[in-house]
């Protein structure tokens, strides 16, 4: 055990003699002066007491403490200072009023974040690999390759419905969904196995969880496809919703996608922001009656300003912007201007 005691108006020497009457009969107990303090008008001597009782006087005579003055001096103590006498108790650590007001704001206007999965979660800077894919489809399947202002229609698009509504290859449903299949084989072939994360995901992601803000994950691709893509990169557990081209019909330009996923998110679609690459997204996004940030990976920003908000990187955005966002404020633009420039290549 470990008392403390401040006596006032005490000699030095009278202090030691009180302690040494105090434990004379004690011969397991040691005396340590740690400090000595002084305060205005009168000296403060703090003495404290470190009782190592043996065990053979716990065994023996357990009352014996009872019968000790220095027991008696610090039982005695006035009603003020009896919180001296109380355990110990570890007070827990407060947030701070900032952190608590942050949070409670938060809260208070709820919202959610709906995040595509190609070329805003993980890298998609091969702007070939599509057409590439559409070109070997074709090439299998004896069908005339789509021109440039095609492939540019159905980027995002389901594949059965590009098919079926845009490219014409067949009306047959049947046929349809085999010409799908094929066709994310060849895409999961050309593109192998290797995700990686962009820049800035990770942060952005644990401070979305760290606030509760419920996050969606979408893709126009087959939910198989994107649940590999998530444990490679380590992504599992992070989102609240999962959205993938088995949970809606009709995909980009039509908002179905993204009123599924904030009906899972149990978040109104006005309360949403959409975070996408592409026009399409934007489009896509606004149909469903949401907000949208564009992330400037595969296009520059310039071709990308009929969203809300244009960033390059994720870690960007703050809560608060996130926040003023999804409830219709403008923010102005955020980062350094080589962040927005896409580096545009000449090859001779």
């Amino acid at each position: 055990m470990i008392f403390s005691i401040s006596l006032f108006g005490c000699s030095h020497q009278s202090i030691h003699k009180l302690y040494r009457q105090c434990w004379s009969s004690n011969s397991h107990s040691t005396l340590n002066v740690l400090s000595i303090a002084k305060t205005v008008g009168q000296s403060m001597k703090m003495k404290r007491i470190h009782v190592k009782p043996h065990a053979s006087d716990l065994k023996n005579r357990p009352q014996a403490h009872e019968d000790n003055v220095l027991y008696k001096l610090v039982y005695r103590l006035p009603e003020n200072l009896s919180w001296l006498l109380a355990s110990p108790e570890m007070a827990e650590r407060r947030a701070s009023k900032q952190k608590l007001k942050k949070k409670e704001t938060v809260t208070s206007n709820q919202f959610g974040v709906i995040l595509e999965w190609e070329g805003v979660v993980v890298e998609d800077d091969d702007q070939d690999l599509e057409p590439r894919v559409w070109y070997v489809l074709s090439l299998e399947e004896a069908k005339s390759f789509p021109p440039d202002a095609v492939l540019k229609e159905i980027e995002g698009m389901r594949t059965d419905q590009a098919i079926l509504e845009v490219l014409h290859w067949s009306e047959d449903p049947q046929e349809v969904q085999r010409l799908a299949a094929r066709k994310e084989v060849i895409y999961q072939t050309l593109r192998g196995g290797f995700y990686q994360l962009r820049p800035g995901v990770l942060d952005f992601l644990n401070t979305l969880v760290d606030f509760g803000i419920p996050i969606a994950i979408t893709t126009p691709r087959p939910r198989l496809s994107l649940e590999d893509g998530m444990r490679a990169v380590g992504l599992q557990g992070y989102f609240d919703a999962t959205v993938a081209a088995e949970d809606f019909s009709r995909g980009k330009p039509e908002g179905e996608m993204f009123e599924v996923a904030a009906e899972r998110l149990g978040v109104e679609p006005d309360a949403c922001l959409v975070l996408g690459n592409s026009n399409l997204t934007i489009q896509s996004a606004h149909t469903a009656g949401m907000r949208c940030v564009a992330v400037a990976s595969r296009h520059p920003a310039y071709e990308l300003q009929a969203a809300n908000h244009v960033v390059r990187w994720l870690d960007q955005l703050s809560v608060a912007d996130l926040q003023r966002l999804a409830h219709g404020e403008i923010l102005g633009r955020r980062g350094r201007v080589s962040d927005m420039d896409m580096e545009i290549v000449i090859e001779e």
